[in-house]
């Protein structure tokens, strides 16, 4: 039933809705979102998530519904990592809180779309080499290894090759025009704005990110339609998520080694059941459990480990 044209096309027509509410309701005015709105927006996210979770349940079966909700909690999980790069995007950029979530909004368009092309490449490749599956999970073991062991490697907007390449094309003007993408100059020629720059940088940023996310996923599951519904879900909740953590970005100090167990643990996983021909730690639908358990427990210990062993003042300050 999932994998029929028509709960693609149903599933998709919910979410370009999801997305034209997203753009007249919640992104109409430019205004600042406010901890509390972030707070509900996040909630109503994960609920609407949580609906369509329950509908896998019911039009697929129980093991698929726990494949959604472990590949949904650990696209989540990643996409916190991303919204730490978009915190040094907007600051570099100096875009006016005003503007940030129509900005985002862009960004979660132009994720949905690089996330859609990887998952299609995905599919292609896992079906025709069943052994791409241990590339990926070699990638994401490596990238663990990165994401806990080299701190030196800074995110630099003003180094972003996108931008600097359509920067060569056309003007860009150095003031922005409210959420316009373009402006025109005193001369009457036509100019892109920062706003512009803003929306193709964090566009081009959720791409190396997607690199990284999608084979996750992939460690999960196999199912098509649920690697693209739980990635299309968590995209759409970033956008809250993000002025929820904004000024919470020097707490979480243990969660990048979370992500990074994380990371590794699907790694080694994908890699292990590829090389014994599919073969599970208990069952294939036990093995979903203690994956989503272990993403969970792990995610929780690092977030707890944050607060309650907080760095000292002389590392807040310098940050």
């Amino acid at each position: 039933m999932l994998n029929s044209m028509s709960a693609w096309v149903i599933f998709n027509g919910f979410l370009i809705l999801l997305i034209f509410f997203d753009f007249v309701v919640f992104s109409r005015k430019e205004k600042e979102i406010g901890l509390k709105s972030a707070g509900v927006l996040t909630v109503f996210w994960t609920i609407i998530a949580g609906i369509v979770g329950v509908f896998i349940f019911l039009l697929g079966n129980s093991q698929l519904g726990i494949e959604y909700v472990t590949s949904y909690v650990a696209e989540r999980a990643l996409s916190i990592d991303n919204l730490f790069v978009f915190l040094i995007i907007f600051n570099y950029f100096a875009i006016p809180n005003t503007l940030k979530q129509r900005a985002l909004l862009f960004g979660i368009m132009g994720a949905l779309i690089a996330r859609a092309i990887f998952i299609a490449l995905g599919v292609a490749l896992i079906s025709t080499f069943s052994w791409f599956l241990i590339v990926l999970g070699l990638f994401l073991i490596y990238t663990a290894y990165k994401l806990a062991f080299k701190h030196d490697t800074e995110v630099d907007p003003s180094k972003n090759v996108v931008a600097k390449f359509f920067s060569k094309f056309i003007v860009v003007t150095k003031k922005f025009d409210g959420h316009k993408l373009f402006t025109r100059l005193p001369s009457g020629a036509l100019a892109a704005t920062p706003f512009l720059l803003v929306v193709i940088v964090l566009g081009s940023t959720d791409v190396v990110f997607a690199i990284d996310s999608i084979p996750t996923v992939f460690g999960i599951t196999d199912n098509a339609f649920i690697v693209w519904s739980s990635n299309a879900m968590a995209v759409l909740g970033m956008r809250p998520l993000y002025f929820l953590i904004a000024g919470l970005v020097d707490i979480f100090r243990f969660l990048q080694y979370g992500l990074a167990a994380i990371l590794g643990f699907i790694g080694v996983k994908m890699v292990v059941e590829q090389l014994f021909h599919g073969a599970h730690i208990i069952s294939e639908q036990a093995d979903i459990f203690l994956a989503l358990a272990i993403i969970v427990g792990v995610l929780t210990t690092s977030i707890l480990a944050s607060i309650f062993f907080p760095a000292g003042k002389q590392n807040i300050e310098k940050n």
